[in-house]
């Protein structure tokens, strides 16, 4: 069965808000009430982005304490989260505490930022982001030792413990979604990337994928778990898309347009009249007619996708939760 899951716009009302009374106000009507009308149209879960510099937002596991204290049942999960940013215990204390406070609700997608601005805080956090591929591979063993709730003795190239513990565990022990950018059919994932996804990875989560290279990851993450004697029947395959639902496919490439442009600044190539092309664009998602959304939801689907996170690039968020969820509810 496809689930559909909703990220809450913790950068867009940052970056869209005039005054801090503005952002004081949208917290609650633009965060908190989008989770509860997502949970109402029968969305499946709650997601939130992460950074600290790079693209300021709401802190994840914070704005999620608040949307699970809100909701009764929507899962909860971040989309990604960037555990490097924060030593591993506690990560591992926040995220247990989250899930104990959700009843079990919490979901972890994990990544460690590929553009130059991620690399920039990682540098000014104090990070080496060299190695921050190989860092989160031995934060994210740490932080499972903290969740089984044993004492753990560490001493790894980054992080150094002696007999550390939390204490308490999570409700349940939260999925790891392990996040990628890319999928190059003839050499695979990166090493580190493997490491994650068959040491750690309940879920991958890639972005900007077209649906015959998803397909081709899928296959290749199938033959490294069973090479890792892990059951593929238990890894879900996830999908983070970005949709933008329009009378017409140059209406939505336009919305979407200015939202990146407000989003993403100078990350983002953009000529002086703020052109990123209709081609750029596309790959970023599915732009255009309900029609047209459900044909490409239906070619991920047939790739393989099990879950997706949906990330609505526009500023009308109430009315794409709509129009998307009637979509999902005829697939």
């Amino acid at each position: 069965m496809t689930t559909y899951g909703y990220l809450l716009p913790t950068r867009g009302i940052v970056f869209s808000s005039t005054s801090t009374t503005e952002l004081t106000a949208r917290a609650s009507a633009d965060i908190v009430a989008l989770a509860q009308r997502a949970e109402s149209l029968g969305y499946d879960s709650a997601w939130v982005g992460d950074s600290v510099l790079a693209k300021p937002r709401f802190e994840p596991l914070v704005t999620l304490s608040a949307v699970a204290a809100a909701t009764d049942s929507i899962g909860i999960g971040t989309a990604v989260y960037l555990p490097v940013l924060r030593h591993p215990v506690h990560v591992a204390h926040m995220t247990a505490t989250l899930d104990q406070l959700s009843g079990g609700r919490l979901s972890l997608g994990v990544g460690v930022g590929v553009r130059p601005p991620e690399r920039e805080e990682m540098r000014q956090l104090g990070i080496d982001d060299e190695q921050r591929g190989a860092t989160l591979n031995e934060a994210l063993a740490i932080i499972s030792e903290l969740w089984d709730g044993t004492a753990v003795d560490h001493d790894g190239d980054q992080y150094h413990l002696e007999n550390a513990t939390i204490g308490f565990k999570p409700a349940h022990s939260p999925s790891i979604y392990v996040a990628s950018a890319a999928f190059d059919p003839s050499r695979g994932f990166p090493r580190t990337i493997q490491h994650r996804l068959t040491e750690h990875g309940d879920g991958w989560l890639p972005i900007a994928m077209a649906p015959e290279t998803y397909a081709a990851g899928f296959d290749h993450i199938r033959e490294l778990l069973r090479e890792a004697d892990r059951p593929v029947e238990t890894f879900t395959p996830g999908y983070y898309l970005d949709v933008v639902i329009a009378d017409s496919e140059s209406e939505a490439l336009d919305d979407a347009r200015e939202f990146y442009y407000n989003y993403y600044g100078d990350q983002v190539t953009y000529q002086s009249d703020r052109s990123l092309s209709d081609a750029e664009i596309r790959k970023r998602g599915a732009f255009g007619t309900a029609a047209a959304v459900k044909s490409l939801l239906a070619e991920y689907i047939e790739a393989g996708v099990e879950q997706f996170v949906v990330r609505f690039p526009t500023t009308d968020q109430r009315r794409q939760l709509r129009a998307f969820s009637s979509i999902t509810s005829t697939m």
